[in-house]
């Protein structure tokens, strides 16, 4: 790895494996530092501290998972096409994952004792609304976020995950208020 760019995307991604391994609180320069197989004194380099490594790597998570929850709301055009884009974030494998679940949980964690994460959570969500408004309104957009998140909570904790046609049954009621 010669370009910066990919250093620091490989420090990204091995922080993100550390944290979904051993938590926020088990995550250190020498864990990451392993796991990306690269010299604690790399990381220390461009993360010179722990909270700015911690942000960047769930920032590149966010704006990983944002992208593409946009994008996929961008390729609908229609009402029913939105509602089924929206049960495939929920669904699909966009959003749910137990490994984005898990450092959501985590992110959520931090977010309730440091404002600097409260408020990428913030901007999380409101880039997340932003995308449901490009077919929906806003009220709808933040109604639908909140049952984005709760079913793909609900599906990750449960033994018997929610099925698409009640999600879809969902989406479509709040759609159509």
């Amino acid at each position: 790895m010669s370009d910066t760019r990919d250093i620091k995307t490989a420090i990204l991604e091995a922080t993100l494996t550390v944290i979904i391994n051993q938590g926020v609180r088990g995550t250190t320069y020498r864990r990451v530092a392993e796991q990306a197989a690269l010299s604690p004194g790399t990381l220390t380099y461009h993360f010179p501290q722990t909270d700015r490594l911690l942000m960047a790597a769930f920032s590149y998570m966010v704006d990983n998972i944002a992208h593409a929850f946009r994008l996929r709301m961008q390729s609908v055009n229609d009402l029913a096409s939105a509602c089924e884009a929206v049960v495939d974030l929920i669904c699909g494998d966009i959003w749910v994952s137990q490994r984005h679940l898990v450092l959501s949980f985590e992110l959520y964690s931090l977010a309730a004792r440091k404002a600097p994460f409260r408020a990428l959570l913030q901007q999380w969500m409101a880039r997340s609304r932003e995308s449901l408004q490009l077919c929906f309104s806003p009220e709808t957009a933040c109604a639908l976020d909140a049952l984005i998140e709760g079913f793909t909570i609900h599906n990750l904790l449960n033994d018997t995950p929610v099925s698409r046609t009640s999600v879809l049954n969902a989406v479509q009621k709040i759609a159509a208020d």
